[in-house]
């Protein structure tokens, strides 16, 4: 795997895969795949598509990716708000399933530059809610538990547990749990990627109780193993 982009503060995470293949999984980012070389095979919903060299597929949707004898190029945006989807329909592009799939596309590798760019140039990590936006900063940089994280953002941003939790939901289409982990497993890849440090230390560092538990987490997010992921270290900035 080469690693372009890893960047927490835009969420932009940009990676090269040899023949991919997930298990079924689902982030709280907007992923686009482009084929390299040779195709690409996409599962979401138990039906899959076949022969693919383009797809977009929104946050929050479980999918599974096979690319036997096939290079391809990931793109993970944080799309918070719906700068990056009035971006997608002035170009055409329409998610009416939460997925957009192409089996021939010339313009493949320009669309996923501009997309890049798209992402570097605005800010699409912050909600549109102030509440909810405060509470991204406070999950990003404080360190808390799940067991203490409700109560000290209820705290800090006056709502209710049911109210914050309905609110985060319906803001960024996914439990402030499962946000936690995305938050965590961000921050130990980082860590990973720029110290001489294991995942093991690492995952530790950020939370996770053990190996075990941080290996379940990434493949749950990712599809794939830290492990088989991460046995490099090949980034090129």
């Amino acid at each position: 795997m080469k690693i372009y982009d890893f960047d927490i503060r835009k969420g932009i995470y940009s990676f090269e895969f040899n023949d991919l293949n997930t298990e079924n999984h689902s982030h709280p980012v907007t992923e686009i795949i482009i084929a390299i070389e040779g195709t690409f095979t996409l599962s979401i919903n138990n039906q899959k598509s076949e022969n693919l060299v383009f797809a977009i597929i929104d946050s929050n949707i479980k999918h599974q990716v096979f690319s036997q004898s096939c290079v391809v190029k990931i793109l993970m945006v944080e799309s918070n708000n719906q700068e990056l989807r009035e971006f997608f329909k002035k170009l055409g592009i329409k998610l009416p399933h939460g997925y957009f799939l192409k089996e021939e596309f010339l313009q493949k590798e320009s669309l996923f530059q501009d997309i890049k760019l798209f992402a570097q140039k605005n800010n699409l990590k912050d909600p549109t809610d102030e509440r909810i936006k405060k509470c991204l900063v406070i999950i990003e940089n404080e360190e808390i538990e799940y067991a203490t994280l409700i109560s000290s953002l209820t705290s800090k941003v006056y709502l209710s547990e049911s109210r914050l939790s309905h609110l985060f939901k319906e803001q960024l289409g996914v439990s402030l749990k499962k946000y936690l982990v995305w938050s965590k497993l961000r921050k130990a890849i980082q860590l990973y990627l720029s110290e001489n440090k294991n995942l093991t230390e690492t995952s530790l560092q950020n939370g996770f109780f053990d190996q075990a538990h941080f290996s379940n987490s990434f493949k749950n997010v990712l599809g794939v193993s830290p492990s088989k992921a991460y046995n490099s270290r090949i980034v090129q900035f």
